[in-house]
């Protein structure tokens, strides 16, 4: 719906990014408010962890923002590259997903399109891999207890957002989408990083909705054996099909994280055995159907 550019100040040698609304879409307003929106929720939910939204405005008819730029990759883009990740490193980036999450949802904006394409991984200090969320453009914004009516700027029963992280609340376009489930999304990001794929997926958009709201996610082990047992119900619990069986607040999910994040890595050795064992069992089950054909074919000959 827009472009994004690289600008350099007037006035000295520093350089931002420029996001512009197409000109097109300039004439649907309610494009042009979700625009607007972006603009302040990323400025309401200061963090570290969120792109920096500096200014905002219109030039000869057409919104713009100034943010801050950013030179890295996004983890989406690494995903498809690489497929998985260290377990360590996807733990640190849940980490400051889940800071930044924090921040927005103290000022009550739930971000509703949280994806790997939205968190950006750039060089920051001593740390090659850190975390930014951007793209507030689907946010809803919560007004105060007895203020007016949530901002969202969406019809009751459309869905929005990217089914693969999408929470089953949302699947369902559900009116009271609160913050747990951006919590969700966060689990099937880490699912994602860990497993090589999303935690439920499908040939079509409503084939996947329907397994987000219907099936459990699978066990993350079954992808990546070596995640510790931990890790393995931090993740469960994450994306569990009912908000009050996951994690409540994003304070909470770190919390824990923190915790399973300690718990060692299943051993190698240990997985070698049970791969030797299964082996082992599925050549004897073999060997057993064999003997149990050439027995029933030695009976049909004998008659």
């Amino acid at each position: 719906m827009g472009v994004v550019y690289e600008a350099e100040a007037l006035s000295g040698p520093e350089r931002f990014a420029i996001k512009i609304l197409d000109r097109e879409w300039t004439r649907d307003t309610s494009v042009v408010a979700r625009f607007a929106r972006e603009g302040r929720a990323a400025t309401a939910a200061a963090s570290e962890h969120i792109v920096r939204v500096l200014d905002g405005g219109t030039e000869a008819g057409c919104p713009y923002l100034v943010m801050e730029l950013l030179q890295g990759e996004d983890l989406g883009k690494r995903l498809r590259r690489q497929r998985t990740l260290p377990i360590d490193e996807s733990v640190h980036i849940l980490e400051q997903i889940l800071q930044g999450l924090s921040a927005a949802h103290r000022q009550r904006v739930v971000h509703r399109d949280l994806k790997p394409d939205n968190v950006l991984l750039v060089e920051q200090g001593a740390d090659p891999c850190f975390a930014k969320i951007v793209d507030f453009g689907m946010s809803k914004i919560e007004r105060p207890a007895g203020g007016t009516a949530p901002v969202v700027l969406t019809r009751r029963g459309l869905v929005l957002g990217t089914p693969l992280y999408m929470s089953p609340e949302q699947a369902r376009a559900a009116p009271d989408l609160d913050a747990r489930s951006d919590l969700y999304s966060a689990g099937a990001i880490l699912f994602e990083c860990l497993a090589g794929r999303p935690p439920q997926v499908g040939p079509t958009y409503e084939q996947i909705l329907i397994a987000i709201c219907t099936s459990d996610a699978p066990d993350v082990r079954r992808y990546r054996p070596e995640v510790s047992r931990e890790l393995a119900a931090f993740v469960a619990k994450a994306l569990g099909r009912e908000p009050d069986t996951r994690f409540q607040t994003a304070d909470a999910m770190l919390e824990a994280l923190a915790l399973v994040a300690r718990a060692p890595a299943a051993d190698p050795r240990v997985l070698r055995r049970r791969a030797r064992a299964r082996m082992i069992v599925a050549a004897v089950v073999a060997m057993l159907v064999g003997a149990l054909v050439t027995l029933l074919a030695v009976a049909l000959v004998g008659k």
